[in-house]
């Protein structure tokens, strides 16, 4: 809009000198260096819009020389860039396929170029790592940033994957704090503390996982069956596990009683003897809903013949739904408590016969 305002301008001015300049073209005399020039007004104007062509092209020629002698420079460079890309691509299409070996190839060589560099770092040691070559994804991951969580991230994993948690939780522990919003790197941490049999940690890491939600609403309720059982049953063992302590207040009171935790309590009480106790509290949080994430923890608590009741419960359920394996799983287990084997079999099959992943 500026530049039509600005032609127009230009052009009325012209509209209204130019006859006046025609009718009185004026003579303008220059003395320069001995040497005179002559000419008029209008002839003045017309050289200088001629030299500010000139100069003009000259300008942009110059540009033009300037832009190619700087890619010239740079050839071996972009040649460079050009090669790591190619390399950068073919290592994608192999990491998508798990060949290892020849992504690892492919992304070693794509580091050459400093594009995505921590990125294509990261990925290039998983791909040495799971080729076997251990020395190579170090060297990769000693390139990296050492205060980023990528860095922190891979570094534990890796240790996990080979059989080395403790290691895992100390450097995690450093990464790791209430304000986290890291949610890869939170729930690393929970996963190596389970790992490492570190109960009393994992619950003092429970609220910053509620709080920094580490884990979606869904995930969260597996996670519960994932630490509570495990982590109360553990510590009881140890002679570790109060109701009253710390660790367990500081958590949210919909967390304690939660049927994940009440499992561990359960789980807990058979193994100091209380049987009745354990069976009560048991079918007291039992619910049908819930029992393909309950039954696995619920197989390891030892009721020995404590299990009236809770037979009774299973087949009440099962007169409604007489094709749900994992109630005839369950009752499998409670006719195994009671020294039945021939009738826990029996069930185990129905259960196999309508859940083929149930064992």
């Amino acid at each position: 809009m500026i530049r039509w305002l600005l032609l127009i301008l230009v052009l009325a001015t012209a509209m209204l000198l130019g006859p006046s300049l025609v009718n009185n073209p004026g003579y303008i005399k220059v003395i320069l260096a001995g040497r005179v020039f002559e000419m008029t007004a209008l002839g003045l104007i017309v050289a200088l819009l001629l030299a500010g062509v000139v100069v003009w092209l000259v300008t942009m020629l110059l540009r033009k020389l300037l832009r190619l002698q700087h890619l010239s420079f740079n050839f071996f460079r972009w040649r460079r860039q050009r090669k790591a890309l190619q390399a950068f691509e073919l290592g994608l299409q192999a990491y998508a396929k798990q060949q290892w070996q020849l992504a690892s190839q492919h992304l070693t060589k794509a580091c050459a170029d400093d594009f995505m560099y921590s990125e294509k770092r990261l990925m290039a040691a998983y791909a040495a790592f799971y080729a076997g070559n251990v020395a190579l994804a170090n060297s990769h991951i000693e390139t990296m940033a050492e205060d980023s969580s990528s860095t922190a991230f891979i570094q534990a994993d890796l240790l996990l994957q080979q059989g080395q948690a403790a290691q895992a939780c100390v450097l995690l522990a450093e990464k790791v704090t209430a304000d986290t919003e890291d949610k890869g790197l939170g729930q690393l941490y929970l996963y190596a503390l389970q790992q490492a049999g570190q109960w009393q940690q994992l619950l003092q890491m429970i609220p910053a996982a509620i709080n920094q939600q580490w884990f979606d609403k869904d995930k969260w309720q597996q996670q519960r069956f994932n630490i509570y059982p495990a982590a109360i049953s553990q510590l009881s063992q140890q002679q570790r596990f109060d109701e009253s302590a710390e660790y367990w207040q500081n958590l949210p009171a919909k967390e304690r009683k939660s049927t994940a935790a009440n499992i561990g309590r359960a789980w807990a009480l058979a193994q100091s003897g209380q049987n009745d106790a354990a069976e009560k509290l048991l079918l007291s949080h039992l619910q049908l809903a819930e029992l393909p994430q309950l039954l696995p923890y619920i197989r390891q608590i030892p009721l020995g013949k404590s299990v009236l009741k809770l037979r009774k419960q299973t087949q009440s359920w099962l007169r409604d739904h007489g094709s749900n394996g994992y109630l005839y799983a369950l009752l499998a287990y409670l006719a195994q408590q009671e020294g039945e084997l021939e009738q826990a079999e029996l069930a185990l099959q129905k259960a196999r016969q309508y859940e083929p992943r149930l064992g």
